[in-house]
């Protein structure tokens, strides 16, 4: 089949409407007017003879082949950007840019002092940071849209080639500053009832397990208020009042004034980062940023 008519254009408006499953949503991303939009959706599923979408008077989904296409579809319009990216780069002399996800939690442990001194190191390398989850991040290493992603990960499931380990640190309790818990260490059980701000299972549901076990075997009811996926959201609830946390040991810096950060005393596991990448020679900038975040731990 020909498909020479598809062009990157129309390609964009079938994954921003699949993005947004909303065609009066993706016609603001797309700065046009719905009914051009719909007309463009249905010339584009009439010349390939096959749905894209299934339509209601409430609800706009993918079919089958739909969300199929539209994966390839991302794929191509990742690979338009990045040459795009290439020939302005080229323009300028330099070299193409070196592309990082990085999960939020690890701007405070490592990216944000490390940044700093790749600049230093390599003034000539353009960085360009992408944030994300660690599971959104490996698939977009995985597709070639990032050269590398640094994620948190607890007992990965992943090759042992594409993964090089950064840093490593412990977990603390955060407790709001009304509850009086001055002491440096104690145990889970002080948590036993009183509201617990966890995180989602599917997050990282090994880790998760790991937590909810510590719980059980230190005799302690988890009471679980709220459940937020990121840890300085997490904090801000803490220091409201809401309930208390289990975070990483770099998070204490924040919130000092409402927060009061514990040791805890029962074995929990670490908070594991890495380097992840599915080929390391993609761009010579990925060796210098692990050199230097892994002297940064």
């Amino acid at each position: 089949m020909n498909i020479n008519w598809l062009d990157i254009k129309k390609l964009n408006y079938v994954v921003v409407v699949a993005e947004e499953l909303s065609f009066s949503r993706a016609a603001l991303r797309l700065h046009m007017s719905q009914p051009p939009l719909s007309q463009q959706i249905r010339l584009i599923e009439n010349n390939l003879g096959m749905a894209l979408f299934e339509r209601s008077t409430r609800s706009v989904s993918l079919t089958a082949f739909g969300s199929l296409f539209v994966e390839k579809a991302k794929r191509v319009l990742a690979a338009h950007a990045e040459l795009g990216e290439c020939v302005l780069a080229s323009q300028k002399g330099e070299g193409h840019p070196l592309k990082v996800g990085c999960i939020s939690l690890a701007f405070e442990a490592l990216m944000s002092d490390g940044m700093a001194v790749l600049q230093a190191q390599q003034p000539y390398l353009d960085l360009v940071i992408e944030e994300g989850s660690s599971t959104d991040l490996i698939n977009r290493c995985d597709t070639q849209q990032l050269h590398g992603a640094i994620i948190r990960a607890h007992a990965p499931d992943l090759p042992e080639q594409d993964l090089r380990h950064l840093k490593s640190e412990k977990y603390v309790l955060a407790c709001p500053k009304k509850w009086q818990l001055t002491m440096p260490s104690t145990s889970i059980r002080i948590l036993s009832g009183r509201p617990f701000i966890h995180y989602p299972k599917q997050v990282q549901p090994k880790l998760h397990a790991a937590i909810t076990q510590v719980f059980s075997d230190a005799q302690a009811q988890m009471n679980v208020v709220q459940e937020v996926k990121t840890k300085s959201t997490t904090l801000s609830l803490v220091a409201a009042g809401l309930g208390a946390a289990i975070v990483p040991q770099s998070m204490c810096s924040k919130y000092q004034q409402q927060v009061d950060f514990i040791n805890i005393e029962e074995h929990l596991p670490s908070v594991d980062y890495y380097l992840y990448s599915k080929n390391w020679q993609a761009h010579k900038g990925l060796e210098a940023l692990y050199g230097v975040l892994s002297n940064l731990s």
